[in-house]
């Protein structure tokens, strides 16, 4: 009998680990099978310090309870709930059929100047490409700023500042950049309520993040809609939990005039590929998408989804880690 639930670690490239945290990205794989038909489905549950709050342990318990009937799947934690409805959807069948291409922004992270030669063309073949701000001083961001500018021509950037900064510190960051350049910011601001200033004095529409996620901010959200200054909701698919989650939020998304961007947590390129076929289902997913971090993983599920000409394409699902289950 094949064991439904293989736990792999996945290394790091040294240049990611200090973004990632971890030397290793830790995750397991639940197969599913449908003894009638024997349609197999597959999902990935990797939750990662610092953004879930359960861990993998954790997860996996839930997800055995889950299995033994103790459980109800509404109740797991969000990576397992991911994974488990990741694993119903295909297999009933999502990710088995061809599906249209997607646009991916490009993932720099803070260190442009340690990119080799293939991923800054990879890079520049993107419509967008994402910088991490915040995470030292202003000197550092317009550094990183200026540096993307002239090795990304043409592309506009999107700053994820992860709540770390104040108003003052970003508009500090922006200070004489051309507002062009850039496609939003994403959640930059420790108090998210004042995102709306913010991009009223430096002209760059706002992103939100971290509070998509959070369950008591819906209040917060309408708010926010109602200054016209976002333009884009990033879904974390496994921060947010399963797929009918995600589409619900998607669709939340949409009534408040705002695109939605998919976007992982440095998983394998399994969930990265099965995100194209989820974006094939949202009507308001026209944006580039946050897919674009496959080069950070020295090892993966399976072949590496790395954009070409700034997509990936919507090929029918790969089985992660083949050999393994025979």
């Amino acid at each position: 009998m094949i064991d439904p639930i293989l736990r792999i670690p996945l290394a790091v490239r040294a240049e990611a680990r200090a973004l990632v945290g971890a030397d290793t990205r830790e995750v397991a794989f639940l197969r599913l099978e449908d003894e009638a038909t024997g349609a197999v489905g597959f999902g990935e549950c990797a939750p990662l310090a610092g953004l879930h709050r359960e861990t993998l342990d954790e997860s996996l318990e839930s997800i055995e309870e889950w299995f033994d009937g103790m459980r109800a799947a509404e109740s797991l934690p969000p990576t397992a709930a991911f994974a488990v409805s990741c694993a119903m959807r295909t297999m009933d069948g999502l990710g088995s059929a061809p599906v249209a291409p997607v646009p991916v922004a490009g993932f720099a992270g803070d260190a442009i100047a340690t990119l080799d030669g293939a991923s800054l063309e990879e890079l520049r073949a993107c419509t967008a490409v994402k910088l991490k701000i915040g995470r030292g001083d202003a000197t550092h961001d317009r550094a990183l700023i200026a540096a993307a500018i002239e090795a990304f021509p043409g592309r506009r950037l999107r700053l994820d500042g992860n709540r770390r900064m104040t108003r003052a510190a970003c508009e500090d960051v922006l200070r004489g950049f051309d507002a062009a350049h850039f496609e939003y910011l994403e959640e930059p601001l420790a108090d998210p309520s004042e995102l709306p200033s913010l991009s009223r004095a430096t002209g760059v529409p706002i992103a939100l993040d971290e509070c998509v996620a959070d369950r008591g901010a819906a209040v917060l959200r309408e708010e926010l809609a109602r200054s016209g200054r976002v333009c884009a909701w990033v879904l974390r698919m496994s921060a947010l939990g399963s797929l009918d989650e995600i589409e619900r939020v998607a669709t939340d998304a949409a009534r408040l005039g705002a695109d939605a961007v998919l976007s992982t947590a440095y998983e394998s390129s399994y969930t990265l590929r099965l995100a194209v076929h989820i974006a094939a289902r949202l009507p308001n997913a026209r944006r580039a998408h946050g897919l674009g971090t496959a080069r950070i993983l020295l090892e993966d599920a399976c072949e590496p989804a790395r954009p070409r000409d700034g997509v990936l394409d919507g090929a029918p699902l790969p089985v992660p880690f083949v050999e393994a289950w025979s």
